[in-house]
């Protein structure tokens, strides 16, 4: 469990007391007797938070006694929580084209003007108070377990990439995403189409909101549909599974998978089952952002703005969070 000295807690309540203009520039602060009794604390752990406080430029001690707010911005502590902890900035780096560089890459560019630490998941699973050590942290789509550990500290947490009730966000609005492109092939299909949605082995909170957006297209037009449970993400498993279905001979098909990762076998099933696209099968997929050029086949594709959501995310941590901030970035179809 990682553990906040009381240093660190009186000093950032002191910050947050001066940031809420609680205490004005060139206002003294309570005395360290006064603070000693607030805190309950050591004056030893006050001279601790005061003299960072001092060094920061944040206070300065008064020639006529005292210590007094100078009006400086105090430096803004911030946290990136990712599953990678801090490889997220080895891979930024290392690869021009990848959608977690897309995303870094506005926050790496400024980073002189941010005291940014990259950190991992676990930690914050095992104890989520640790974002007290920070002003303002992200947490780069946590799962449902940690986000219920989250909601306490919500007004120091930006989640990236899923939108909580209640709580700061900034995301891909995935169920509208697959809403949109499901219903588009929907109408390309006709109204005798055969309706699929891949489903993912893994339950978590993406691939339930991008189920969701199939349902809800579905449910729009009345439409009958089939889930089809992929045991694993294998291609072999995905493409067994899909050579398995029973196709209704001569009715166009109508597919939606939640990922990339399941079009590779849904090309290969094309090619065996002797299914065009565009005409016997239409189908969707996310974030495949280069079908045409990879595959020369135009598919319908979702694909996330991850360098607007960067960039959303660097102004809050620069500029701080004047307000509760629940945000969509729009996405854009390829077809």
């Amino acid at each position: 469990m990682a553990y906040i000295p009381k240093y660190e807690k009186v000093k950032n309540q002191l910050l947050q007391d001066i940031r809420s203009g609680r205490y004005a520039t060139g206002e003294r602060i309570p005395t360290r007797e006064q603070l000693i009794e607030k805190y309950q604390v050591t004056r030893t752990t006050i001279n601790h938070a005061l003299k960072e406080l001092v060094e920061n430029g944040v206070l300065a001690t008064s020639k006529r006694g005292g210590t007094i707010v100078t009006g400086r911005s105090p430096v803004r502590r911030l946290a990136y929580f990712s599953t990678l902890g801090g490889q997220v900035v080895v891979q930024a780096i290392g690869k021009e084209e990848s959608d977690r560089g897309d995303l870094l890459r506005p926050l790496l560019s400024r980073s002189a003007e941010l005291d940014l630490t990259f950190l991992d998941m676990a930690i914050l699973h095992n104890d989520p108070s640790t974002v007290d050590r920070y002003d303002l942290s992200a947490v780069s789509m946590p799962d449902d377990l940690t986000m219920e550990k989250l909601y306490p500290y919500r007004d120091k947490v930006i989640i990236l990439n899923r939108y909580p009730d209640h709580m700061n966000f900034i995301s891909t609005n995935h169920r509208g995403a697959v809403r949109e492109m499901t219903q588009i092939n929907l109408e390309r299909a006709g109204s005798n189409a055969q309706i699929f949605f891949l489903g993912q082995p893994d339950n978590f909170y993406i691939a339930r909101e991008r189920r969701d957006g199939f349902v809800d297209a579905c449910a729009a037009g009345n439409a009958f549909y089939r889930i089809i449970e992929i045991k694993s993400l294998s291609y072999q498993d995905i493409y067994e599974t899909l050579m398995n279905i029973d196709f209704a001979p001569g009715r166009p098909i109508v597919m939606v998978s939640p990922t990339l990762g399941f079009t590779g076998a849904v090309l290969k099933m094309a090619v065996d089952r002797k299914l065009t696209f565009n005409r016997d099968l239409f189908y969707s997929d996310f974030d495949n952002v280069h079908s045409l050029r990879n595959t020369g086949i135009p598919l319908l594709s979702a694909v996330q703005n991850y360098q607007g959501i960067g960039e959303k995310l660097a102004e809050l941590f620069i500029n701080g969070k004047s307000a509760d901030v629940q945000e969509f970035i729009p996405y854009r179809l390829t077809d």
